[in-house]
């Protein structure tokens, strides 16, 4: 009942404070406190043109402190003592940020006691504003635990200070100020006085590295969950120099020394980090047994027993892998095992019929050795560098009916995992650069060689559709998919011969098979709308939720956000332009439909669909029909028309279709 109560009180307290409701109290307390501090300043509420400039800054930076303190967000008031951290900090960062303006601007000849006293009398306010809310809301004013701590049962993680970090740090902070100091002078002697703003820099560094536990080497953490604490603390060291320089008046200094020393200094962080972590991982690897001391470490020589039991062996060998794929995959991955038992049965294959593996390689297991009907593989997919043979290299390890069960992080789940594990603002440029390196970057000729000559293909980034796809065009047939720890788990089954038909779509134009004149196959050209290797799921995506109003596929994951764009200008069938060149298509005249949408018409359908071309200009846009069997009888009226008057036929389609397109906004949905 306690916590149930909490929930509804963190509820009530973070929708009272929702929206566009906190954003407005907070800017009237602001203002409150600027020119309660300007009376007590000056005696008067009347501002200078000079203060009323700052004025404007102030607004800039309260806005930009609010947003990074997450003082608009439902979580940050979650209790009383969550409230009051949030609205300290945003008090902290708004004093931060006016100083760094009034310092980078070279404004320094405010009232040091007039901008500090602001940002305090800002703080006092908004906390005497919450206490009054929680009073009057709650009856109280007792705290309550942490709901998110409560929900999510975190536990505080051991940890212990890295000196090699540390020391590591302090030269690269040495080098960073000299290496600052010899680009803007052209020597590494300092000037006279600009040791002691060495020694601030250092003392500052020194300080919020601590603070800010910059060197606490958690075993979980990795080198972008470092990294972004070394980037806090920097931020941190910034701002807390702009206020010191702005505070102790030492305008004097070069703000590029001053500055540049934190930003190379960052620069330089980010780049030994990075050694450090391969260096951590080269060092975690198991070295190859060298010396008879090692082997002794492995292993104790004593006398091999030579009656081992082939009976019991074989018993374990032949009995279902159900129960040993549970222990396993253990509370780990007990979704996983959950998600495979619902749609393998599990039963029926035995322990010698399956192989689990981590690795990107499976040429250690063919048909010849063992009879494999089941490969699972816990490594993401987007790590392995030639997919489509290591599909191919699965396809031949089953036997028919196999399954395969992979994982993969897509576009939408690696955007959901960056996010998850960065703030929102930091996130966002994570997000962007990870997209233009692992999604973009893999794409460009030329420059993708490079990139996969330094990564090797590692977490580049694929598209849902791309992943079922390359399964599908490799001769698998999805079975299931499901979102599991942020990554899309995908069940296949091999059920058929790799596709040799045609190359699959990878660039920007695509060439489609559809059926033509006499139900012959002709190349249709398209600019892309879709992901690659989409033209293998439309069987699957037809199968998984129909067709929408209108008759195209209902739900259809595969296009793209610009090729959404595209369709409804039409500018992906621009291209089709040379099809009407050549005589495969003509003005106007029923769809050139793919193999598998043919597959759903009639056999009298199919038939008069042979006696006409396909056409630019579908009759579809004359009927506007909404269900399947109105696009056949809208078809099939078409083709009845045009064989007895063909031409007046297609000037009269023509004509509807282009009012309806121009004068009544019809599209294709």
């Amino acid at each position: 009942m306690s916590t149930k109560k909490n929930h509804m009180t963190g509820s009530h307290s973070s929708s009272f404070l929702s929206g566009i409701w906190i954003f407005i109290i907070d800017f009237c307390l602001f203002n409150v406190s600027y020119f309660l501090c300007n009376l007590f300043k000056r005696g008067t509420f009347d501002l200078s043109p000079n203060y009323t400039k700052l004025l404007v800054l102030f607004y800039i930076c309260w806005f930009v402190a609010s947003f990074t303190g997450k003082k608009f967000e439902e979580d940050s008031f979650l209790t009383f003592k969550a409230g009051i951290r949030c609205f300290g900090k945003s008090a902290l960062y708004l004093l931060y940020c006016i100083s760094f303006a009034v310092v980078i601007l070279g404004i320094s000849g405010f009232s040091r006691v007039q901008i500090v006293s602001t940002c305090v009398v800002t703080f006092i306010l908004e906390s005497l504003a919450w206490y009054i809310y929680r009073i009057s809301f709650n009856g109280s004013n007792k705290d309550n635990r942490d709901l998110k701590d409560q929900a999510t049962g975190l536990a505080a993680e051991k940890s212990h200070f890295s000196l090699s970090l540390f020391g590591m740090d302090f030269v690269l902070m040495v080098l960073a100020f000299f290496a600052v100091n010899h680009i803007k002078r052209g020597h590494l002697f300092l000037l006279p006085n600009y040791d002691k703003l060495f020694l601030i820099i250092l003392g500052l560094w020194f300080t919020i590295s601590l603070l800010t536990n910059k060197y606490t080497n958690n075993a979980n953490k990795n080198y972008y969950f470092l990294l972004a604490q070394w980037l806090k603390s920097g931020v941190i060291t910034l701002a807390i120099l702009s206020l010191v320089i702005f505070g102790v008046r030492l305008i004097y200094f070069s703000r590029f020394q001053s500055y540049g020393s934190i930003l190379m200094l960052l620069v330089f962080e980010a780049i030994a980090l990075r050694f450090y972590f391969l260096l951590k991982k080269t060092k975690a690897e198991t070295e190859d047994i060298e010396s008879i001391e090692t082997v002794k470490k492995i292993l104790s020589q004593k006398e091999l027993l030579l009656d081992v039991d082939i009976e019991t062996l074989r018993k374990r060998l032949l009995e279902p892998v159900r129960d040993k794929l549970k222990d396993k995959l253990g509370e780990k991955d007990a979704t996983l095992f959950e998600f495979i038992d619902e749609h393998v049965t599990l039963d029926k294959i035995l322990c010698m019929e399956t192989a689990a593996d981590n690795s990107r390689k499976v040429f250690f297991l063919t048909v010849d050795q063992i009879p494999i009907r089941m490969f699972l593989n816990l490594r993401k997919i987007n790590n392995i560098r030639r997919m489509n043979k290591y599909f191919l290299d699965i396809h031949q390890t089953l036997l028919p009916g196999g399954y395969f069960i992979g994982r993969a992080h897509t576009i939408v789940t690696r955007r959901e995992w960056i996010y998850s594990k960065f703030s929102w603002n930091l996130a966002r440029f994570v997000y962007l650069a990870d997209f233009c390196v692992n999604r973009v970057i893999p794409k460009l000729p030329w420059v993708k060689k490079v990139y996969f000559a330094l990564t090797n293909g590692k977490n580049r980034v694929i598209s849902r559709a791309e992943f079922l796809g390359r399964l599908n065009f490799c001769g698998f047939e999805i079975v299931a998919e499901k979102i599991i720890d942020k990554c899309l788990c995908v069940i296949a089954r091999k059920v058929k011969t790799p596709a040799v038909d045609v190359n699959p779509t990878y660039g920007p134009f695509v060439e489609l098979k559809r059926v033509g004149f006499n139900n012959d196959i002709v190349k249709v050209y398209k600019l892309r709308t879709m992901h690659p290797y989409s033209e293998y799921l439309q069987q699957y995506v037809f199968d998984l939720a129909g067709l929408q109003k209108g008759g195209k596929l209902e739900d259809d994951f595969r296009t793209t956000e610009w090729g959404k764009v595209m369709r409804k200008l039409w500018i992906d069938e621009l291209p089709m332009l040379y099809n009407w060149l050549k005589g495969d298509l003509q003005i106007v005249g029923v769809r050139p439909l793919s193999l598998q949408y043919f597959s759903l018409y009639d056999q009298e359908l199919q038939e008069m669909r042979g006696l006409v071309k396909p056409g630019l200009v579908p009759p579809f846009y004359v009927d506007m029909p909404d269900t399947f069997e109105e696009i056949v009888a809208s078809e099939k009226r078409y083709i009845q028309a045009f064989l007895k008057h063909p031409f007046r036929t297609q000037v009269v389609y023509f004509y509807k279709a282009f009012r309806n397109i121009v004068f009544k906004g019809a599209r294709s949905k």
